[in-house]
This record gives structure tokens, C-alpha cells and sequence, in this order.
């Protein structure tokens, strides 16, 4: 019996044990318990940071009398193979400071190894392209500012980056940015202001750039989208249909909303700039091999052997320092390891072969509990309930409808009473108990927040509690039958009359607690006459799809909820190309619902509220609305963690894995260092870029 076959038995078996003591007359009703476990961190060798610091506590930008650098780019300084150390620095260099470091100031040297899951796509990132995710994208993508380190301020505000300050005008409705001066990219030519509008005009705001993560809908405010204005060649200036949307600082971000691509690569590529080139060749123009990688980051990537290795090194003219002049990073070399499954990064950390990992997949959870007993080179640190896994349909009306039976189906799942047969139909406790068997890191779960969230309320949230009778109630009224007698109900109606329901379940192979809850809702939605198929799919063609909307349902874990008013595109229709659930279609078209409308609204108050009691209230309506209407279908919680070799410095002991963001942006990368006695040896010294 294989392990698939072996997971759905089990959790068939559970059904009936579970139905006995869940299934009751009481179908709708109030969260009563919130359960939180204390955060249980097993190591503590160094200094806790969450909630401390001031912003010049952590970043000063400032000139230094003198600096530092690594003595291999000393070696080909000497060779006449690169310019003089303050010729590669700006004028006023980012300078991290002490306070950041949980474990001080670091020494040159060594390698750190790392594991990722997702193909590179392409360095085209600009263009909405992947580098794999697992802390490569941070790695080689820079924004304007940073959201990750807040969780050590005291009072948390957007931090700068690439942009060193900022003031609003008088009437809020424009925000004049100063760039870092001098900087420059990893082949040496300058970071301007032209990187950044070139990167606003031509990728974002260009609807013919298909898949640019935002688009000009991220960036309309009161139906105005955001104009950008070149002052000089440091010096930019936004303007806002609204006074001090601080949704726009959010967007400014450099992983994955504003990675600002170099200008002088690609704008001699661009279609808007070069007849000869198509759109299509445009976004393809940075395929995984073509390397090195310019980019503004800490380090290089120079080698990748697809399915194997990427090799990155340092950035000779990387723009941070340490207090004392060091030019930053600390490591000489990243080498991150493909494999086909998150879980292998896990696997690594404990064999001692990687040096990091976020323990994100609950499968996972026991195996490293087990392993910090028996390695002592193991530390790790769980966090609050942040994360939670859910089950989205697809209620796009007409994105990737190309058929009458496609419609069928959409407007099906745009169906609030079958959404409620789907949550009434999934045994919470059942999944969260037999799968991943630690009610402390694991819980069934009803909310639209996670409940280590600020702005999560039990009375907030509505619960459709597992109840299989009122779910097969609900199926029959909305005219289905099984009329074969094979136990799956049939549409009676319309272009599907005498089909079965099957509805396919697609998402990420490298997600493997989906694919087994996935697994798990197959019996439990086949006792509601519904033929659930699981179609595990490569991390990128997955990505894809959720983009032009072509799927029935997805089991997808949800990260970037504790702090929702960071990303409250997550939640709903903000603009016009969230939520990822229900999208516009190619020809501008979209039909939200009522209750849609007014999460909408709400979503949008929340991008121009700075009041944290106002921003509380809305965040209090949104989640009763989400809930309510069954938007998703949440099933079950998790306590996340971080497990890193010891061997591994300035990681701080309570640094979540994610808050404002992921782990690898919750601090400066370049500040992670090892002791000498410890440094495993680089091997990619003669990649170092030169130019």
C-alpha cells in the first residue's frame, strides 16, 4: 500500500470516529476557545532583538573614516582586476548597525548552505519571474524599502533601503524620495534614478508585461494611478490620487512587488525601446543559465546546474557596511541545493548538510523536535499560530473560461452554499490530529486571520463546524443527485446534466502537507457524493496557472496574514488583480458579489488608514464578512519556527519566520557570519564578478 493510498484510508477510518462526537444540530456558531500554547524556544545562545530597536538603532547611512573588505577582493584589487574598495562604495554607504546583531560583528569567510524547492524561471524579475523562492529572490532582489526587520522595532515603521529617507508634501498626496548616491550594481555601473522608473513605467505600470507581479491596479488610489517623477538622478517623486497611502510604502518592497531591475540590461531590450523585440522574447530575454546576474544584492549568482546547485558569491560592490568600515557580506559563497520537496531543507539542517531552515511544513514539525534531542548543532525557535492552510475554488466568473461547462462550474463555486457544504464537509480535527499529530504546533482553524494575529477575534468569526449530514443537505438543494448510484452526486441540469461533480485539486508538488490534506479531504468530500482529484503540479507551472486562473481548487497555506494591513491584497478585492482566487479576466472582466463589493471598500479604508484603532475596526468587519461568506475554507493552523545550524551567527533566537515577511528578509542577509573554526571552505573564488 502505498504512503497516498495509506494517508486517505486512515483518514476515511477517522470519518466515522469523528463524525460520532462532531456531527450535532448546532451548524453555525461562535469560536469559543482561542488556543496559545507558549512559544517554546530551545536554544537561546544569543541576544533576543523582537520589539527593541529604533530605526538609528539599525541603519545609519553615513561616510566612514575608513573600510574594509574581503581579502579575496583585496587579492584582485591588487591584481588590478577590480577598483579600489572606496571607488565601489557610495558616497554614504548603508551602515548596519551593532544593535542588529544578536551576535556582534562578524568575520570574512565560509560558506553558507541553503535548499531550494521551486526551479529558477528566469532573473527576469521585474517581469514577475521566479528565482526559486527559499531566500533566493531576497538574495538577488532590492526595493526602495524593507517591511521584514520591523518585527525588532519598538515602534515598527517602514525601514529605508535603496531609498535612504523620504518626506510627504503638505497635503499627504506626494512623496519625495531620496535614492542611495553612488551605489552601484554587481557589474559596476550605477544605480539611479532611471533603475526605478524604469522599473515603475516599463514592467509595472506596462499591461503588455503579462505577468509583473503588481500591476497599475496595485498602484491606483482613488481611481488615480500613482505617477512617478525623476527630480535628479537621486531624487524621485511620487504623486497619489490620496493623501498618505501608506499601501504604497508597502508596495515598495523589494521582494516580489518593486525588485527594481538594472536599467541598462534590460531597457535596450525592451519592446518600448527596441522594435525588433517581442513582449514574449522581452520576458524570456534572462533564462536560469545566462549568469552572472547583475544585481544590487549581497551576492552573485554565477553557477546554476538546473535541478542540482546554484553557486553565488559575493558582490564586490555590494553598498553595506558594518561599524567598523567592514564592506559587507560575511560569507564569501551561498550554496543552495535543489531538491523536488520543501521538506529536504529539513532534512539537510539535521544531516548536517545545510545550515538553515523554516519549519513552515507540519510534517516536518516532529522530525525536527526529535532531531534538536539527539544533534547538538540544532537550534530552533517556534513562533506564535501564524500560518494556516486553506481551501480555495476558484471564483473567477471569467478568467480561463473557455468553455460552457468551465462556466458550469465557476458559478458554482461562486456559490456560497456550496463553499458552506465544503466546510461542513472537512473534518478540522480529524486533519490536524491524525496528519500531524501535536495539537501544540497544529489546531483545526475557522478565521481568516491566524490566530497569533493582532487583529484576529473568536467573535469575529463564523464557523462551519463538521457536520457531513447538513453538508449532503445543502448539495441536494442545490440539485444534485446521484443517479448512477455510485455514491458521487450528478449535475441534473444545464450542460453537465448526468456528469459527476469532480472537482480537481492542483498545487505545488514542493507543498507537501497540501498535497496530504489534500489527500485527506478525498474521502471526506467523497461522503458528500463529491469526486475530489489531487494533481500535485511543479512548483512554476503551478504559479502559472494561478495567475490566468485556470484551476478548480487549491490547498494553499497562507503566510502573510498576522499583519494583515501589510498585504491586505491577500484577503480580497482590493484592486483589480487580487485576490488570486477570483480574477479579472485578460479583457478587463470581473463580477464580484455584494459582500464582496463591501470587503472591497473596506480592504481599501484599510491602504489609507494610519490609526490603529480605525485600521482595527476595519480589520475587525473584513474578517466577520470573509468568514461568514466562506471566502475560503480555512482547515487547520500552524506554530511556525526557524531551525538553523549554531554554527550560523546573527540569526537572533525569537526571529519569526514570518511577520512582515520571510525569515531570510527578517534581517540583513550580508550580517550572517560563522567563527573561523568553523567556516566550511569556499570553492567559486575565481567566479567572483570583476568587471
Amino acid at each position: 500500500m502505498n504512503k497516498r493510498v495509506l494517508t486517505i484510508f486512515i483518514i476515511g477510518m477517522l470519518i466515522v470516529v469523528f463524525s460520532a462526537c462532531s456531527n450535532d444540530e448546532k451548524t453555525t456558531e461562535k469560536v469559543t476557545k482561542k488556543i496559545t500554547p507558549k512559544v517554546e524556544v530551545t536554544a537561546e545562545a544569543n541576544r533576543k532583538l523582537a520589539g527593541k530597536l529604533t530605526l538609528d538603532q539599525m541603519y545609519v547611512y553615513k561616510s566612514l573614516s575608513n573600510y574594509q573588505q574581503a581579502p579575496e577582493l583585496a587579492d584582485l584589487v591588487r591584481e588590478g582586476k577590480l577598483p579600489p574598495l572606496k571607488e565601489r562604495l557610495p558616497k554614504s554607504p548603508a551602515v548596519i548597525q551593532k544593535e542588529m546583531m544578536s551576535d556582534g560583528i562578524g568575520e570574512y569567510g565560509g560558506v553558507w548552505r541553503d535548499t531550494f524547492a521551486v526551479p529558477v524561471e528566469s532573473w527576469n524579475w521585474a517581469a514577475g519571474h521566479t528565482q526559486g523562492y527559499f531566500g533566493i529572490n531576497q538574495i538577488v532582489q532590492e526595493g526602495l524599502v524593507e517591511l521584514g526587520p520591523m518585527w525588532m522595532m519598538a515602534k515598527p515603521q517602514v525601514l529605508p533601503r535603496l531609498a535612504t529617507d523620504w518626506e510627504w508634501s503638505k497635503d499627504g498626496k506626494a512623496l519625495t524620495m531620496h535614492l542611495i548616491e553612488g551605489a552601484k550594481w554587481s557589474d559596476g555601473e550605477p544605480f539611479t534614478a532611471d533603475d526605478v522608473l524604469f522599473t515603475y513605467n516599463h514592467m509595472i505600470l506596462d499591461p503588455k508585461v503579462s505577468r509583473s507581479i503588481t500591476s497599475a491596479t496595485t498602484w491606483t488610489f482613488a481611481g488615480k494611478v500613482t505617477e512617478l517623477e525623476k527630480v535628479d538622478d537621486y531624487t524621485i517623486k511620487w504623486h497619489f490620487g490620496v493623501a498618505k497611502p501608506v499601501a504604497a510604502l508597502y508596495n515598495m518592497v523589494g521582494n516580489n512587488k518593486f525588485a527594481i531591475a538594472p536599467a541598462h540590461i534590460y531597457k535596450p531590450q525592451h519592446p518600448a525601446f527596441n522594435s525588433k523585440m517581442s513582449y514574449s522574447d522581452f520576458e524570456n530575454i534572462a533564462p536560469p543559465t545566462k549568469l552572472p546576474v547583475v544585481t544590487m544584492g549581497p551576492y552573485v549568482p554565477v553557477e546554476y546546474r538546473t535541478g542540482q546547485m546554484l553557486i553565488l558569491t559575493r558582490n564586490p560592490y555590494f553598498w553595506h557596511v558594518d561599524e567598523e568600515g567592514k564592506q559587507l557580506p560575511y560569507f564569501d559563497e551561498v550554496w543552495f541545493t535543489e531538491a523536488k520537496s520543501g521538506e529536504v531543507r529539513t532534512l539537510n539542517l539535521i544531516n548536517g548538510s545545510g545550515d538553515r531552515t523554516n519549519i513552515e511544513n507540519p510534517s516536518t514539525f516532529s522530525m525536527i523536535k526529535q532531531a534538536t534531542l539527539q544533534k547538538d548543532y540544532i537550534d530552533i525557535n517556534f513562533g506564535p499560530f501564524d500560518s494556516g492552510y486553506h481551501v480555495y475554488v476558484n471564483m473567477s466568473k471569467y478568467a480561463s473560461v473557455k468553455t460552457e461547462k468551465d462556466k458550469a462550474k465557476r458559478n458554482l463555486f461562486r456559490n456560497t452554499e456550496f463553499r458552506k457544504a465544503l466546510s461542513y464537509a472537512a473534518n478540522r480535527e480529524g486533519i490536524a490530529k491524525v496528519l500531524f499529530p501535536n495539537p501544540r504546533f497544529v489546531q483545526a482553524w475557522y478565521g481568516a486571520y491566524p490566530s497569533g494575529s493582532i487583529y484576529y477575534n473568536d467573535e469575529d468569526v463564523t464557523v462551519y463546524k463538521y457536520n457531513v449530514a447538513k453538508a449532503k443537505e445543502i448539495i441536494a438543494k442545490l440539485g444534485f443527485k446521484d443517479t448512477e448510484g455510485n455514491g458521487i452526486v450528478n449535475w441534473t441540469e444545464g450542460v453537465l446534466t448526468g456528469e459527476d461533480l469532480v472537482i480537481v485539486a492542483e498545487m505545488s508538488a514542493d507543498q507537501a502537507a497540501s498535497i496530504s490534506i489534500a489527500e485527506a479531504l478525498i474521502p471526506m468530500y467523497r461522503e458528500i457524493g463529491i469526486k475530489l482529484v489531487v494533481k500535485p503540479l511543479q512548483g512554476n507551472v503551478a504559479n502559472q496557472k494561478d495567475m490566468i486562473g485556470d484551476y478548480d481548487l487549491r490547498i494553499v497555506r497562507e503566510d502573510a496574514r498576522t499583519v494583515p494591513d501589510t498585504k491586505p491584497e491577500t484577503l480580497g478585492p482590493v484592486n483589480e488583480s487580487a485576490p488570486w482566487w477570483h480574477l479579472t479576466s485578460n479583457n478587463g472582466k470581473r463580477d464580484l458579489l455584494p459582500w464582496e463589493e463591501k470587503l472591497a471598500d473596506l480592504l481599501k479604508q484599510s491602504q489609507v488608514t494610519i490609526d490603529p484603532d480605525k485600521k482595527a475596526e476595519i480589520f475587525s468587519q473584513v474578517q466577520q464578512i470573509y468568514t461568514k461568506n466562506c471566502y475560503t475554507i480555512p482547515l487547520i493552523e500552524v506554530r511556525r519556527g526557524i531551525g538553523v545550524n549554531n554554527r550560523i551567527r546573527n540569526i537572533a533566537p525569537d526571529t519569526p519566520a514570518y511577520q512582515y515577511d520571510w525569515t531570510l528578509s527578517n534581517f540583513p542577509l550580508e550580517i550572517l557570519w560563522t567563527p573561523k573554526a568553523e567556516q566550511k571552505t569556499p570553492q567559486h573564488h575565481d567566479k567572483i564578478v570583476t568587471r
